[in-house]
C-alpha cells in the first residue's frame, strides 16, 4: 500500500496559504480530484471537519477521528459542518466540468463514505431550469456567466469553440457554464474561478488556464487570492507526481 501523500504536516502546510483562509480546503480538494488521488480526501476532509468540530466524523471515520486532538467536546454547530461539507462536494461536483466524470464520481464517493449521516445530501440544490425560448439556444444563466468570466473577449472565445465544431459552443454554455459553474448556492462565483484554476492546471492546458486566471478576478478575486490558488494547486500537482511540459501559465 502506498503512503499517504497527504501528511499531517502537509495539510497544514496548505491550510497557512496566504489569502485562502476560508478557500484552502475545497480547493485542494478539487486538485486531488483532478490528479486523480480521490483517496487523500476523506484524510483532509476529515482534518477540516474536525478543525471546527472536534470528534464530529468519529462515527464515519473512527481511525481519522482517533488520530485528531480535539481542544474542546463540544461541537460546532451543524449549519457550519454542513456549509463546509457542502463547500467540499459541490467543488468536486464542478471539477466535473474540467477533469471528466468518472474522476468526480470516484471522489465524491470517497467522500461520502466518511460524511457523518446528519451532513450527506440527500436532494438536489439546483432548480430545474426551464427549456431555452429558442430551441438548442443558450440558456441565459449559463451564457451570463461565461460573459463575466471572459468580458471583453466573450465573443472570440465563444466563435473559437463554435469554429472547431458548433456544438460545442452549445454545450459549453448549455450543460457545463448553466447547470453547473454558474450556480452560486454553495460556491460563489470568485470561489468557482479558484476551483476552476485549480482545477485547469495539473492538466498543463495554458490555453484555458490563462482566461481563468484573468476570469477569477472578473469574478472578483484578487491578484493574491489567484496567485495563492495557482501555487497551491501546482504545490499539491507536484505531490502527486504531475510533470509540465511548459512552464505554468500566470498572471
Amino acid at each position: 500500500m502506498s503512503a499517504s501523500i497527504l501528511t499531517p504536516a502537509r495539510i497544514q502546510a496548505l491550510a497557512k496559504f496566504p489569502h485562502l483562509q476560508h478557500t484552502w480546503h475545497f480547493i485542494a480538494a478539487a486538485t486531488l480530484s483532478v490528479c486523480n488521488e480521490p483517496g487523500e480526501i476523506p484524510q483532509l476532509y476529515t482534518h477540516v471537519l474536525n478543525s471546527i468540530a472536534p470528534n464530529a466524523v468519529a462515527a464515519a471515520a473512527p481511525a481519522a477521528a482517533a488520530a485528531a486532538t480535539p481542544s474542546s467536546t463540544e461541537e460546532a454547530p451543524i449549519s457550519e459542518r454542513l456549509h463546509v461539507t457542502q463547500q467540499f462536494r459541490e467543488a468536486l461536483l464542478k471539477a466535473a466540468a474540467l477533469a471528466g466524470l468518472p474522476r468526480t464520481i470516484n471522489s465524491l464517493t470517497q467522500l461520502k463514505n466518511v460524511t457523518p449521516v446528519e451532513l450527506r445530501e440527500t436532494r438536489v440544490l439546483r432548480p430545474v431550469h426551464a427549456p431555452p425560448p429558442v430551441a438548442g439556444g443558450p440558456a441565459e444563466v449559463g451564457a451570463d456567466f461565461f460573459s463575466k468570466v471572459y468580458g471583453k473577449i466573450t465573443k472570440r472565445v465563444l466563435g473559437q469553440l463554435s469554429t472547431a465544431y458548433p456544438d460545442l459552443g452549445w454545450y459549453t454554455i448549455d450543460h457545463v457554464y448553466d447547470p453547473l459553474l454558474s450556480f452560486t448556492g454553495v460556491l460563489s462565483a470568485k470561489e468557482t474561478s479558484l476551483v476552476v484554476i485549480a482545477c485547469l492546471i495539473p492538466q498543463d492546458v495554458n490555453p484555458q488556464l490563462k482566461g481563468h486566471l484573468k476570469g477569477a478576478l472578473n469574478n472578483g478575486a484578487t491578484p493574491e487570492e489567484v496567485g495563492s490558488a495557482r501555487d497551491m494547486a501546482i504545490l499539491i500537482s507536484e505531490w502527486c507526481g504531475i510533470k509540465w511540459k511548459n512552464p505554468v501559465a500566470k498572471l
